[in-house]
């Protein structure tokens, strides 16, 4: 009786497994007919570094800046001149990532790039040229509250005659309470950042746990004379993060354009754009006082009187090179030796004599970047991520160059810093301190032919979300490999991969990650099991 059962059983299991099998592959070719397609993008695919993977998400958004992830896993997205948009995203697992819905929550045109939530995700704050201002905020219901009234927290940061608009935020998770605000120069070389009081190109911290701000008839910060001090002399910091590790707060500089040292050109290669390091953010010790316990945070950092050197080569022979290396700081045309360093009233007065030597310089006065990039190549936003084994990497947009004979920037990039430490793995005077992530195949054709990033994002799977305000985009990249050795930095051309890894196009996505790959996978694994199935028959 066992004996028929068992044939008749075998007799049936070629059928079974060849159902199965064919249930699997069919199961397989629905999910990857409904993984939608990449957004094509309007320009030629830029290349992703081996180890990670790119997709573009959507298209045709105004100029988008600024952007972060809500509690949901959803994008809050600065439209410069237009507002703050919300966008749900749908996600089937990497790479089916796509735009569910967008919806406009804030409607206010002078909104033009900062952006930032509190620690607890129910308060939104955004910045105007001049103002910060902030909405209680439902990631569930997906709108703010009283969006023509926002509670008006930081005023006074309109620079005169324009220059610089974009003011950037951040709160820190070390210390949630504390709102970090940056604001740039008024013009190339403005004199109005040698006056501490100006709170002209500085980064300044405001206590912002008063639930009386912003209300009405409440307190209202005045941006130069209240707050305290995260750092000054920094040109334009557009970008400002704090390192998740110890809580180091990190800035990436735009610095001066056209300089001429000694009546001698040496703009295209000098002065570089940097990395500043402010300390771990702590609050002052005295509430009458700007002047911080630490060294660090709160100092003065070379804008305008001295910039920093990258390319010592060129011109060649550059003016008075002396002992000048990456990452030193020299005097310039157009240091302002006749203004005084600091009036005497400044509670960070420290009298020096500035003048045409370098030493004027030195650490002694001035804070020297702990990185230096190649000139003019524009970074505009830091994100740190923990993704990366026993280094966390700092991402930076580098928007791209226009002061400059060839392009330079139009890139993403990394730098790997020690967990351990919170700093960069490089010395601070290396010219390879750059892992190029994702670039464009041919800056010659940049802006028109070229993705442009500005904004960064890292959600909570470690995808780094990413804005481009030339063409109106949004990048999703993930790391799907490790980031290995030195920079892909090569003065700024932007063509990537220094270690000789295999870089393919992000779009379209590759196949091994666009379902196609599975659907073989499962067409193989069906044969298999029909064989092995019919042999077994056989058997029997």
């Amino acid at each position: 009786m066992f004996s028929e059962t068992w044939k008749s059983t075998a007799l049936m299991l070629p059928t079974w497994l060849f159902w199965l099998s064919s249930d699997v592959v069919q199961a397989r070719r629905i999910a990857a007919s409904t993984c939608p397609a990449p957004v094509p993008a309007s320009y030629p695919a830029p290349v992703v570094r081996d180890g990670y993977e790119a997709r573009l998400v959507a298209t045709g958004l105004k100029k988008p800046r600024g952007v972060i992830v809500d509690s949901k896993g959803r994008l809050l997205v600065v439209e410069s001149g237009k507002g703050i948009t919300h966008l749900t995203i749908k996600d089937d697992g990497w790479p089916c990532l796509s735009v569910e819905k967008t919806t406009t929550i804030v409607s206010m045109s002078d909104l033009n790039h900062g952006i930032e939530l509190s620690v607890d995700g129910k308060t939104l704050y955004a910045s105007t040229s001049n103002s910060v201002y902030s909405w209680p905020y439902d990631a569930d219901a997906i709108r703010v509250s009283d969006e023509k009234f926002p509670k008006t927290f930081i005023s006074n940061m309109t620079n005169v005659g324009g220059g610089h608009s974009t003011r950037t935020l951040l709160i820190s998770r070390k210390q949630p309470g504390i709102l970090l605000v940056s604001r740039g120069s008024g013009s190339n070389i403005d004199n109005g950042a040698t006056d501490y009081s100006s709170g002209i190109s500085q980064i300044r911290a405001f206590d912002i746990s008063d639930r009386n701000l912003g209300t009405s008839g409440g307190k209202v910060y005045d941006y130069p004379s209240e707050g305290w001090t995260i750092g000054w002399g920094l040109r334009n910091s557009v970008g400002v993060a704090e390192e998740p590790n110890t809580g180091g707060i990190y800035s990436v500089e735009n610095s001066a354009d056209g300089i001429k040292r000694f009546g001698v050109d040496i703009h295209e290669d000098s002065p570089g754009e940097e990395m500043n390091y402010h300390g771990v953010l702590r609050f002052p010790s005295s509430s009458a006082s700007n002047q911080s316990s630490s060294d660090t945070q709160g100092g003065n950092h070379g804008y305008p009187y001295c910039l920093a050197l990258y390319n010592s080569s060129t011109p060649s022979p550059f003016p008075s090179l002396g002992n000048l290396k990456t990452g030193s700081q020299f005097t310039h045309d157009s240091t302002p030796y006749s203004i005084p360093f600091l009036s005497s009233s400044s509670p960070q007065a420290k009298p020096i004599n500035i003048t045409t030597s370098d030493t004027s310089c030195s650490s002694t006065n001035f804070i020297s970047p702990r990185l230096t990039f190649p000139a003019h190549t524009a970074p505009l936003d830091i994100k740190f991520s923990n993704g990366n084994g026993n280094h966390s990497l700092a991402y930076i947009t580098f928007h791209g160059s226009w002061d400059r004979s060839t392009p330079a920037g139009y890139k993403l990039s990394a730098v790997r810093f020690d967990s351990t430490k919170g700093e960069p793995v490089e010395a601070s005077d290396s010219t390879n301190s750059l892992v190029d992530v994702m670039w464009n195949r041919d800056v010659s054709k940049c802006p028109d032919q070229c993705f442009r990033p500005v904004g960064l994002t890292v959600d909570g799977e470690e995808r780094i979300w990413m804005t481009d305000d030339d063409k109106g985009d949004i990048w999703v990249l993930k790391q799907v490999g490790e980031v290995k050795g030195g920079g892909g930095d090569d003065g700024g051309s932007g063509s990537g991969s220094a270690n000789g890894d295999g870089d393919s196009s992000a779009v379209p996505m590759r196949m091994k990650r666009s379902g196609g790959g599975a659907e073989w996978l499962g067409i193989v694994t069906s044969v298999i099991v029909a064989v092995v199935g019919t042999v077994l028959f056989a058997l029997v």
